[in-house]
């Protein structure tokens, strides 16, 4: 399992970057954000959130912290 803490201390928890960077999508954008979006415009901003946690797992973006768990 992966967790990413936010610097105000919420947490999203998920068993791959995929699903963790759903939550995050939702979380900073809103939930239903990729409703309205071509399928490769969703795909444009889900591959950025997925850079964005692997940034945090490599010390990248202060503050932000993903943990792995069993």
């Amino acid at each position: 399992m992966l967790t990413l803490t936010t610097p105000e201390g919420h947490r999203f928890t998920a068993d791959t970057d995929v699903r963790l960077a759903s939550q995050w999508a939702d979380a900073q954008l809103g939930p239903g954000w990729d409703t309205q979006l071509a399928p490769f415009d969703e795909h444009i901003v889900m591959n950025d959130m997925i850079d964005e946690i692997h940034a945090i797992q490599d010390g990248e973006i202060p503050g932000y912290t993903v943990t792995t768990s069993p």
